[in-house]
């Protein structure tokens, strides 16, 4: 990559890896960069709106999902959708609750977020589902028991 970056999401779509946001360790990236191992070569794409880090990233009907993630001391609620045919970002409606740390998944059609750590550290148990088709998000079945720094993957 052209840039160092942790605390980054990472995802692949169309065979091809996004690096989203992160920190630097002295900054929030806004940048994104995308492997392309058939080239061998990183590029750069269309930056996000606001520099993330500790955010989901999912892919879901060819886009890329980024939702949550902290920014300068303010855990968030806010939810992006990237797409690569315009090379462009779009803010989306926000979710209920202000999230980082944790994970998110595809599964028919909609993008389900959950766990995570809030804006005062605590661990949640909560899951919300986001519907595409009506831009709007919904309270599903908890975890149990809460988790953060989690992963998740739909088989």
């Amino acid at each position: 990559m052209s840039q160092k970056r942790s605390g980054h999401a990472s995802v692949v779509l169309d065979g091809k890896i996004y690096a989203i946001g992160g920190s630097d360790g002295a900054d929030f990236l806004f940048t994104v960069e995308v492997y392309d191992p058939q080239a061998d070569s990183w590029q750069r794409v269309a930056s996000m709106p606001r520099g993330l880090c500790l955010h989901a990233a999912t892919v879901l009907g060819g886009k890329i999902y980024v939702t949550g993630g902290y920014n300068q001391g303010s855990t968030l609620n806010s939810a992006l959708v990237y797409d690569p045919q315009a090379d462009a970002w779009a803010q989306l409606a926000s979710m209920g609750t202000f999230r980082r740390l944790h994970a998110s998944a595809a599964v028919g059609g909609k993008l389900y977020v959950f766990g995570g750590r809030g804006a005062f550290g605590g661990r949640f148990s909560t899951a919300e589902v986001y519907d595409p088709a009506s831009d709007s998000w919904a309270q599903v079945s908890s975890l149990t028991p809460a988790r953060s720094h989690l992963a998740a993957a739909a088989l």
